[in-house]
């Protein structure tokens, strides 16, 4: 299991944050997503081999968010 923490521009609210979290648990491999307002970033568990961190920040870039 690898985790990383991925830096979200553009989140202003709460349905911004479901938005994101959504996105990320959609990713194949995805594990475990918590999205912090307040800091605005992502934490991410995925399992390697299944997911990995472009596939995560696609998935943020689509759900209209940029991922730094």
């Amino acid at each position: 299991m690898t985790q990383e923490t991925i830096k979200v521009a553009g989140m202003s609210c709460g349905h911004c944050v479901m938005r994101v979290k959504k996105a990320i648990e959609a990713v194949e491999g995805v594990r475990k997503a918590e999205v912090d307002l307040p800091n605005k970033q992502a934490v991410v568990e995925y399992e390697e081999g299944k997911a990995n961190l472009e596939k995560v920040k696609a998935a943020i870039r689509e759900a209209g968010y940029e991922p730094l």
